[in-house]
């Protein structure tokens, strides 16, 4: 009877996980709509998986932006001094379909550009795309 009891308890929960959705890597395949704009920064989160700003647009939504993975953005200088809370930038990114998120490929700041996306090879996220545009 305890076998049968242990049986059922081991395969209900295996049911429940397996049935259960994942979070997984979200891929940048639904980011298309492309945007471009000012932004005011209200909070800096740097860390894993990505690094993340929060910031609000001319219309006062706030908009989640993600940039490449923490490790990757240090090797190639953006790190916390690079930018603050209550800066004004200029992204270039791609949105989330239905979320005011984007993947952030160039934060320009004062004129000068201030972080790219780039991959672990140093290709920047528009060359990989193969698109003409530079940060």
């Amino acid at each position: 009877m305890k076998r049968n009891i242990f049986v059922f308890l081991m395969c209900s929960v295996s049911s429940v996980l397996l049935l259960t959705p994942a979070e997984a890597h979200h891929g940048w395949g639904g980011y298309k709509e492309r945007v471009e704009g000012a932004f005011t920064i209200t909070e800096v989160k740097l860390g894993n998986p990505h690094d993340r700003l929060i910031a609000t647009d001319g219309q006062g939504r706030e908009w989640n932006l993600l940039l490449a993975p923490p490790a990757r953005n240090r090797r190639f200088g953006f790190n916390e001094d690079s930018i603050s809370v209550g800066d004004i930038i200029d992204i270039l990114g791609q949105r989330h379909p239905e979320r005011l998120e984007m993947k952030v490929h160039c934060i320009n700041k004062d004129g000068a550009n201030l972080y790219t996306y780039r991959y672990d090879n140093g290709r920047t996220s528009l060359e990989r795309q193969r698109n003409n545009q530079s940060c």
